[in-house]
């Protein structure tokens, strides 16, 4: 029993064309004009609708603790509210704490991840920097699947690295041939000027953004000439 989903306007990464889709299995078998299904085939008329792939959302924090808090979706609620958008995939973040295990980590994470509804992968933070973390990235790219890393320049004394460990996952990728995404602020002139604009009385969310102003990323950022 296959799936053919007829007449509908098919978007893929290189045209659009209006057509069919037959599926068997869960995998899409046959793009075509025409395509004649079985007597035991469920069809679907797509006549008027776009017919495309799932979405893949590359930057999810599902039930994340943070300072204190936890982010409101879990993987159940989080990944179903995807599908209901098109969003079939999602790589969400393994984030340790200070000192922690990374493998530890992403051992809860996969845990918490078992409640998903879609499809998922993880990058993985690197929150602090000792004498096991090298072994560990070298275990998430060459066992775990896991060829993208994170780091924070700011949340010090949390999840953030100091200049020194963030060249240290530096190197360590570029031995793994991985891929680092790096939060850019400045992380101690962001926590200057919260702790100014706190002391101010000035509490409301439009100070978050106040706090960290295009300038500190761009110091971050900024390429070394």
């Amino acid at each position: 029993m296959g799936i053919l989903i007829k007449n509908g306007t098919i978007v893929t990464a290189l045209d659009t064309t209006v057509g069919d889709i037959y599926c068997e299995d869960g995998t899409i078998v046959a793009i075509g004009e025409g395509i004649e299904g079985g007597a035991n085939d469920e069809f679907i008329d797509a006549s008027g609708q776009y017919v495309f792939p799932g979405g893949i959302d590359p930057h999810v924090h599902m039930e994340m603790p943070f300072m204190g808090t936890v982010s409101a979706d879990d993987f159940e609620s989080g990944t179903a509210a995807g599908v209901a958008g098109g969003t079939t995939s999602l790589i969400d973040f393994v984030i340790p704490g200070r000192n922690e295990n990374l493998m530890d980590a992403l051992a809860v994470w996969h845990g918490r991840a078992k409640k998903s509804v879609a499809d998922y992968a993880f990058h993985m933070a690197v929150t602090w920097w000792g004498d096991q973390t090298a072994e560990w990235m070298r275990a998430c790219v060459e066992k775990e699947g896991i060829p993208s890393f994170k780091t924070f320049m700011a949340y010090r004394g949390a999840i953030g690295v100091d200049d020194a460990e963030l060249i240290e996952v530096m190197k360590r990728a570029r031995e793994l041939d991985a891929l680092v995404m790096v939060h850019a602020e400045h992380g101690d002139m962001v926590v200057a000027l919260q702790d100014q604009l706190m002391a101010e009385g000035k509490y409301q969310p439009k100070y978050h953004a106040l706090s960290r102003p295009a300038p500190l990323e761009g110091e971050a950022s900024s390429p070394i000439r």
